[in-house]
């Protein structure tokens, strides 16, 4: 497969890491998906048997017709919704938003667990995830970054990647969130001559 964001692009990335967490004793990590969050094929047939059971009986309202028919009618439906729907660029738009959202939060938190995003010594990590193919943006703080900036740091990084990345620049959008997550991390966890850098600074893609 190929990656979503190339040699350069990856390298931007990295350097803003390490620009970042010159300023703050905080770890930080940016993942990138590229795979969509969810497989599509479930939604096209749900929103195609629904269209199929529902709209023949619109047509029965002004032109009634026999079980037979009927049911012949709702199966061109549900064919031929199934085949329109089928096409990637419509599949991902049949997905609700809400599933959506609620798939990238679960894969971020995953991938803050499975990359040990947990385990620095003072639970000062900070994590970006880019779903790529569904256009979403989590970020995950460990618990001594919320205790003492709360859930707005993660909100505010948030909103930094996703107004710059509007541009289709993903990685200066996620360079962005990088120096803005540096920039807040370092009031309250300035970086001190005893620091340690604790996880690696590369992009992972997943």
């Amino acid at each position: 497969m190929t990656p979503v964001l190339d040699h350069a692009a990856r390298e931007r990335i990295l350097a803003a890491v390490r620009a970042a967490e010159a300023q703050t004793s905080a770890e930080i990590r940016v993942v990138v998906l590229s795979r969509p969050l969810i497989r599509h094929s479930f939604y096209p047939v749900l929103w195609a048997a629904l269209a199929a059971l529902a709209l023949p009986w619109l047509l029965v309202l002004a032109v009634p017709l026999r079980p037979i028919p009927l049911l012949a009618v709702q199966g061109l439906i549900f064919l031929a919704l199934l085949a329109l729907l089928s096409v990637p660029a419509l599949a991902r738009r049949t997905v609700p938003p809400a599933v959506r959202r609620a798939a990238a939060r679960a894969a971020a938190l995953d991938r803050f667990l499975a990359l040990g995003i947990h385990l620095t010594e003072s639970r000062t990590g900070l994590m970006i995830l880019a779903a790529a193919p569904d256009r979403l943006i989590e970020v995950v703080a460990d618990e001594t970054i919320l205790a003492k900036l709360g859930p707005g740091v993660c909100e505010e990084v948030c909103a930094v990647v996703s107004k710059a990345a509007a541009d289709g620049d993903l990685s200066g959008a996620l360079a962005a969130g990088v120096n803005q997550a540096g920039i807040r991390l370092s009031e309250t966890f300035p970086a001190s001559a005893q620091d340690r850098n604790e996880l690696p600074d590369h992009v992972i893609f997943a």
